[in-house]
């Protein structure tokens, strides 16, 4: 998940206007510069708290310097957020509860959402997610495979067989990332940055740079 950190044409284009008006449009792109250095270490923090808000996802999981930073350049008025990452396993990642004798492990992603059971039915039987620890030590939430069998127990004329077992992963970084933004961080980006350019282009009609 790539985001660019920068103007609006419009956005751009007005404080062009503006400065021309009083003879200094020729730092209209140092006004910029400036405003959109200012602005994307503050959109890191919008994105990771954003992020946050929406999800349940834990800080071990999403640490504000998984989100990487391209600053802008006087070449590039552009600064470039990036975050990477896989499917996140659900246990180490997001808000779960263990399975009971009756229920299924239980799984909340959304902060707005509720626990919810993590239940598949498939062929006419039902596959509860349930909480499980590996012989390597790592504790995750797992659920069978409808219709793939370990090999150590197939399935064959004579014998039922055994599901195979796979952890069950949510959404990666990115994902959670391009959600957040979409929804509401690009908004509040967005008006930080129009706020610093105003700031910087009234201080270049003040005399002040």
């Amino acid at each position: 998940m790539r985001i660019a950190v920068e103007p609006y044409k419009p956005m751009y284009d007005a404080l062009l206007k503006r400065l021309d008006e009083v003879e200094k449009g020729g730092v209209a792109n140092d006004v910029m510069l400036k405003a959109i250095r200012e602005t994307a270490p503050q959109a890191k923090t919008m994105i990771h708290v954003g992020t946050r808000r929406m999800y349940t996802i834990k800080a071990s999981a999403f640490r504000k310097s998984d989100i990487k930073l391209k600053q802008a350049s006087k070449r590039n008025l552009r600064a470039i957020l990036s975050v990477g990452g896989k499917a996140l396993p659900l246990r180490a990642s997001y808000r779960t509860r263990a399975n009971s004798k009756k229920k299924a492990a239980k799984a909340m992603i959304k902060t707005s959402s509720n626990l919810k059971e993590l239940e598949l039915k498939s062929g006419g039987r039902s596959f509860k997610a349930f909480l499980a620890t590996m012989k390597s030590g790592h504790e995750g939430i797992f659920q069978r495979v409808p219709g793939e069998y370990m090999k150590k127990h197939p399935r064959t004329e004579h014998m039922k067989g055994r599901e195979k077992i796979k952890e069950i992963c949510s959404l990666a970084k990115s994902k959670a990332v391009k959600n957040a933004w979409n929804d509401n961080v690009s908004s509040e980006v967005y008006d930080e940055l129009y706020y610093r350019i105003h700031r910087h282009m009234n201080a270049v009609i003040g005399g002040s740079i």
